[in-house]
């Protein structure tokens, strides 16, 4: 049958199966831990007990053979086999109650740990509930704002609504005022005055063509003067085009400076242009 006993040494813990290595000192060592742990050193991992004799540290087979268990004992006396099984049994009891209370220290490990990370998230919880009601509260006053904004904004949106209803409402009115305002029949008097004195200013105006005499010359200047202060400019005259010195090519003698004549173009005029008033 399986044996419910398990390593003693303290990074091990697991159960001893096959064969273990059994110290004076009541002490049981699974067989990789016990190979390691006595090849060089005699003294127990768990409780540091010197084990130099002989008989301190044996190996053992956790499930001998049948013909094992009928020739260990044989030829005993009962009061020395009675013995032999009353250190056997003594030596499973301390290993029960050692296991007893390894385990009754992990346990008591295991509450006190469970007891900090219970108060621990007690206070992880107790500082999540304080900051979800302040978020709460936060979210309240966000509500009640965004609600006053809202309210705010269909205000202004219907200030807005009202003032372009009154702007069209101008736009129309100031469009109808410029269709009453502004009609053809209102342009007849300034058109008429108008033409009256672009006639009168073409009909006085001169502009020679090809001659020496500048367009504001003097000449141009007081002949144009002269038939705006004259009576008759009040009147409507027909527009003339007169060019009065026109070059052409027609060859004539000039004395120059060394007494020689040269053929040098003759300015005449040439024609007359006449443009009536409709």
């Amino acid at each position: 049958m399986e044996s419910e006993l398990v390593c003693n040494h303290k990074k091990c813990r697991k159960r001893v199966e096959a064969y273990a290595w059994i110290t004076s000192c009541s002490h049981i060592f699974c067989d990789e831990d016990g190979v390691r742990e006595f090849k060089n050193n005699a003294t127990c991992p768990a409780c540091s007990t010197d084990l130099s004799d002989k008989l301190d540290i044996i190996r053992i087979e956790v499930n001998p053979s049948e013909k094992y268990k009928s020739m260990v004992l044989a030829g005993k006396r009962p009061e020395i086999i009675m013995e032999i099984c009353s250190r056997a049994m003594s030596f499973w009891s301390y290993q029960i109650h050692q296991e007893r209370v390894y385990q009754e220290y992990v346990g008591a490990k295991a509450k006190e740990r469970a007891a900090q990370l219970e108060q621990y998230y007690e206070q992880v919880i107790s500082r999540t509930s304080a900051e979800l009601n302040s978020l709460k509260s936060q979210l309240t006053v966000t509500k009640k704002d965004l609600e006053s904004v809202k309210k705010k904004y269909h205000d202004a949106s219907e200030k807005v609504a009202e003032k372009y209803r009154q702007y069209q409402k101008l736009q129309s009115m100031y469009d109808a005022l410029k269709r009453k305002c502004i009609t053809p029949s209102s342009f007849g008097g300034g058109e008429t005055v108008c033409n009256d004195r672009a006639r009168n200013a073409l009909s006085t105006f001169t502009i020679p063509i090809g001659s020496d005499h500048g367009i504001g010359s003097s000449h141009a200047g007081s002949a144009s003067n002269s038939k705006r202060n004259s009576p008759e400019a009040s009147r409507e005259a027909p527009f003339s085009f007169r060019p009065t010195d026109t070059p052409v090519l027609a060859h004539g003698h000039q004395q120059t400076k060394n007494g020689r004549h040269s053929q040098q173009p003759v300015n005449k005029n040439l024609f007359d242009l006449d443009f009536p008033t409709h």
